[in-house]
C-alpha cells in the first residue's frame, strides 16, 4: 500500500486476480482513523483478543462507504507519509494517538474498544458512534 500525490493504492496479487479496485484518488477518501476491536477469528490457543487496525473509508461498489483496513504496524503515527499529511488538512493526531494508546495496553484490553477518526472529508457527514 502507498500514499502519493494522486491518492491511495493497495497492491496485492489477490486484489488483481479478483479484479478489485486498487487505487482511490484523494477525492474518494472520506475518513482516516484507527480502530481497536475484537479480532474476527479467535486465536486457537488463547481465545478472543483485540487488534488495532488503521482504516480508510472509501466508496463501495454497492453504494455507501466501506472501510479499507490495514495492520497497525504498516504506519508509524510519528512518521506518516507526507502525501497523507498534505491531503488531510486538520488531521487530529491526538485522536490517532489515543487509539494507538488503547491498543498498546494489550490484546486483552476489551474495555477500550473503539474507533478514533483522525480525519473526515468535508463532504462526509459524521455518523453515530465514538470519534
Amino acid at each position: 500500500m502507498s500514499f502519493d500525490a494522486t491518492g491511495f493504492t493497495r497492491s496485492s496479487e489477490l486484489a488483481r486476480a479478483l479484479g478489485l479496485q486498487e487505487f482511490w484518488p484523494w477525492s474518494d477518501i472520506h475518513e482516516f482513523g484507527f480502530r481497536y476491536t475484537q479480532a474476527v477469528y479467535p486465536d486457537p490457543w488463547s481465545g478472543d483478543y483485540m487488534e488495532g487496525l488503521w482504516f480508510l473509508r472509501v466508496p463501495s461498489d454497492g453504494g455507501g462507504l466501506m472501510a479499507m483496513e490495514f495492520e497497525a504496524a504498516i504506519l508509524d503515527v510519528e512518521r506518516l507519509p507526507p502525501a497523507l499529511l498534505q491531503n488531510m488538512p486538520g488531521l487530529e493526531m491526538g485522536a490517532l494517538r489515543a487509539g494507538l494508546a488503547a491498543a498498546a495496553r494489550g490484546p486483552r484490553n476489551f474495555e477500550e474498544q473503539g474507533e478514533w477518526v483522525g480525519w473526515r472529508s468535508a463532504a462526509t457527514t459524521p455518523g453515530p458512534g465514538p470519534a
